[in-house]
């Protein structure tokens, strides 16, 4: 019998890619910490935003993650690197606890864990969730206003030397895990650096990125995996087929 992610658990680690490209906070009761913007001044300050955010075709950052559960007493402490370019190429190499390599791109979302030699491989273009969160990962990396004011309300502060944007979700798909975003975003080139998520439950994930670099070159082979043909892979949508490597 081959292991296999619950899809709720696979669409969690798409999820949590998107978040990590662009969101910023999640407390449950979120309000904006700094000056809150209206009118035209919240118009000029996200057209700026956009303007930046156009700019970032790839990006490359340090990941460090924190996890905290009301039913667990010990935190769990996740590092690793994350890679993207646009449209939706995703890898995330978490390096600690666990070794796993996540691939995304418009077809598949790839889980790799080289230490036992196990893969899953979902096909997205057959998983409503799973095309929602890549949806909701091009609209969130080219700040797509009316795409993302369709799914939450959505407030605007000045916080530093940054924008924080509180999202409420209006999607019952989102608001199931989600209670609200907070993304804050550095005027330099309008990247989150701070992501603190809680859920509906109390969980909460705190991740920080640090050196990240805009632009970086990324050949296309980051954005693909390899798999050895001692790799045991399970194709998720397809019940009872195993492979061997061979992406």
């Amino acid at each position: 019998m081959g292991f296999r992610l619950p899809t709720a658990a696979a669409r969690g680690i798409a999820v949590a890619a998107a978040l990590l490209l662009w969101a910023g906070a999640f407390p449950a009761t979120a309000a904006p910490a700094g000056t809150p913007l209206q009118g035209e001044e919240r118009a000029r300050a996200i057209e700026a935003l956009q303007a930046r955010q156009r700019e970032v075709k790839a990006l490359r950052a340090e990941v460090l993650q924190r996890k905290r559960h009301p039913l667990l007493k010990d935190e769990a402490i996740t590092e690793g690197v994350l890679l993207f370019s646009r449209p939706r190429r995703v890898r995330w190499e978490v390096a600690t606890p666990e070794r796993t390599i996540v691939v995304i791109d418009d077809q598949a979302l790839v889980i790799y864990r080289p230490d036992r030699m196990e893969a899953e491989r979902r096909d997205l273009r057959d998983d409503f969730g799973a095309r929602a969160v890549l949806e909701f990962l091009a609209a969130g990396m080219s700040f797509d206003v009316p795409a993302l004011e369709k799914r939450f309300q959505m407030d605007v502060s000045r916080e530093g030397g940054g924008l924080s944007l509180v999202l409420i979700p209006r999607s019952r798909w989102i608001a199931r895990a989600v209670a609200s975003v907070t993304i804050t975003q550095e005027d330099a080139d309008g990247l989150p650096r701070r992501i603190v998520v809680l859920g509906q439950k109390g969980e909460r994930t705190e991740t920080l990125l640090t050196q990240v670099v805009v632009n970086p070159p990324l050949s296309d082979d980051a954005f693909t995996l390899r798999l050895g043909p001692g790799v045991r892979v399970v194709e998720v949508g397809h019940p009872g087929r195993e492979t061997g490597g061979g992406r």
